[in-house]
């Protein structure tokens, strides 16, 4: 991992956008902070992205909670994490107009680059539009700073005609993205591959409703489906890559129950030919 930067002035900032950070779509793009940066308090980690190819960076566990839930969605597109909003006379107008303090920072109390946590790019048969979500514990969700600060986001976001949502997650999401996370793991940087034939043969035998992950598990093994290494394993693909709809409401893992609601009935070609 490369060492942090200095964010702390105006020639910071500017030497930054010259580095192209907080520019780009896709893998090209570089988050405005990035893990190194900055301290927190939260778990910070890298994801790597099924979609954008390149590590994301989560600065506390809540935003990780929602990188997984906003990645298995098939009208996001893109996620583009510590997204700046420029330029710094933006905000520090909104702000004015708002009547709230501009962010400085704590050493030489110059105004900083705001960032929204995550913004999404989400296609739909209308047309591509982005969602900007600002991520914070519900904790925090009554102190009167960070609603200050989240206010300068949403009006800023909102006079720039995109979507602006406030994510404090829950258990059940909580729940969900710890499921997403164990499913979808195995298949980020290294990308692991069934043959057709025993995709095919997983879903000609797997049946709608409950049953153990361990029974379904020895199931493929003992109809030569996959072998005793590789049948959970093969079970997680199919989940991962929506060949079969689970339940996500319970921890998978824990409970040692899957819970399927559907079978996609189309061979892997098929449906990697879908969007």
């Amino acid at each position: 991992m490369s060492r942090g930067r200095k964010l702390e002035s105006l020639q910071d900032y500017q030497r930054a956008l010259k580095n192209k950070y907080g520019i780009g779509e896709g893998s090209d793009y570089k988050p405005w902070l990035r893990i190194q940066d900055v301290k927190s308090h939260g778990t910070r980690s890298l994801i790597f992205g099924r979609k954008s190819q390149r590590e994301h960076h989560m600065m506390s566990s809540i935003e990780s909670e929602l990188f997984y839930l906003a990645e298995f969605s098939d009208s996001v597109t893109d996620i583009r994490e510590q997204f700046p909003i420029l330029p710094l006379n933006y905000t520090q107008k909104v702000a004015s107009i708002l009547g709230v303090k501009h962010p400085i920072h704590p050493k030489t109390k110059e105004p900083i680059i705001m960032t929204t946590d995550q913004l999404l790019t989400t296609d739909s048969p209308q047309g591509t539009s982005y969602h900007a979500i600002s991520v914070k514990p519900e904790s925090e969700s009554d102190k009167q700073r960070v609603l200050e600060k989240i206010d300068i986001e949403r009006v800023c976001w909102q006079l720039l005609g995109v979507k602006f949502s406030y994510f404090t997650g829950n258990e059940l999401t909580k729940i969900q993205s710890s499921n997403l996370s164990w499913a979808t793991s195995p298949f980020r940087e290294n990308t692991i591959l069934f043959a057709d034939e025993q995709v095919d043969s997983a879903l000609a035998v797997i049946e709608v409703g409950q049953c153990f992950l361990e029974d379904l598990c020895n199931q493929l093994i003992s109809m030569n489906i996959a072998s005793h290494d590789d049948a959970l394993l093969l079970i997680r693909y199919l989940i991962a890559d929506k060949f079969i709809d689970v339940d996500l409401s319970s921890k998978i893992t824990e409970v040692g129950i899957l819970d399927i609601t559907s079978i996609a009935m189309a061979t892997r070609g098929v449906m990697n030919g879908a969007s």
